[in-house]
């Protein structure tokens, strides 16, 4: 029979492994779980709907790389094939462009409207964690959801699109992704990001009332 000393040693060594498998399963069941309850909110999300449909003209866009913090003043300027220019930003991340003028039919309690997104709008399409982009990628269907989003964030100029406050905006991106196939529950994340965190980009240079 063993000494009974020597009987809690070996249990004392073998025990920490087993704790840590133990915590490691516990932890993998903790993150599946939470990402279970995180696809089931998603998919329970359905904001009110907003008629948007993308023609089969799809948009033309230009990448636009970051600058070096050295870059002189004639490095900035992007001259397209088209003829128009396009000044890069100093200190921008990169990011896109759009080379020609991107019309978008859209209905909002029953009136109908044509958005024009200008040429040379930006655009990072959806900006989606690197850590995310194994389960969402930013270049897939969302990308003419995003296009018009950004364009509406940023201060557009058109007095209709300025007038569309960001609750309805966030909503055109939902719609704009399930008119283009996205999952539900990938449209509904998306939807939830952007309004928990999208408030900082939402730019108006004129109060709306």
């Amino acid at each position: 029979m063993a000494d009974p000393v020597l009987i809690w040693i070996r249990l004392n060594i073998v025990r920490p492994h087993d704790s840590i498998q133990k915590v490691s399963g516990m932890v993998w069941l903790c993150v599946l779980l939470a990402v279970t309850a995180l696809v089931a909110i998603a998919w329970l999300i359905k904001p009110e709907h907003v008629g948007t449909r993308f023609t089969r003209t799809p948009p033309v866009v230009a990448r636009v790389n970051a600058p070096s913090a050295d870059a002189k003043p004639e490095m900035l300027l992007l001259k397209l094939p088209t003829g128009d220019q396009y000044t890069i930003p100093p200190g921008s991340r990169g990011h896109f462009i759009l080379v020609f003028d991107w019309k978008v039919p859209v209905r909002i309690k029953g009136k109908g409207v044509v958005l024009t997104v200008p040429k040379l709008s930006t655009t990072d399409f959806a900006s989606i964690p690197r850590l995310l982009h194994s389960l969402i990628s930013p270049l897939n269907n969302t990308i003419y959801a995003a296009i018009l989003h950004d364009y509406l964030y940023r201060d557009p100029q058109d007095s209709f699109a300025s007038s569309l406050d960001r609750k309805t905006v966030d909503r055109m991106f939902y719609w704009g992704m399930r008119a283009r196939g996205v999952w539900r529950p990938t449209a509904g994340l998306m939807y939830l990001g952007v309004r928990l965190g999208g408030s900082s980009s939402y730019k108006r240079s004129v109060v709306l009332r």
